[in-house]
């Protein structure tokens, strides 16, 4: 438990780097930190991937899909990338976190 807090407080005190954005057909084997990872098949975006900003090393996967539930919206703007709702992490580190115009705000 200690460490999980360690890692949070680093975490509020890195320089405050906006995520980025890439289009990709398969997860890579390594993913970048501050990365969002758009994974499409034939133009059709359906889940992104990246690595939790706590520094767990965590890869989340969420859902674009509107058939499927839970579902996240992604939005392109100004060259920025916004998730929404929330990504609410139940296990592991427990991580709670928006992520608005390229800028993790933890809840």
């Amino acid at each position: 438990m200690l460490r999980r807090f360690i890692s949070w407080i680093k975490a509020l005190f890195r320089k405050k780097t906006l995520y980025g954005y890439k289009t990709v057909e398969d997860v890579p084997d390594r993913m970048r930190d501050k990365m969002v990872y758009l994974i499409s098949n034939q133009g059709y975006v359906w889940q992104c991937v990246l690595l939790c900003p706590c520094g767990c090393g965590e890869k989340l996967y969420t859902n674009l899909m509107d058939d499927f539930d839970p579902c996240w919206k992604y939005v392109i703007e100004d060259k920025t990338i916004s998730l929404k709702p929330s990504i609410d992490r139940l296990v592991g580190c427990k991580s709670h976190f928006f992520l608005k115009h390229g800028k993790i705000i933890w809840c």
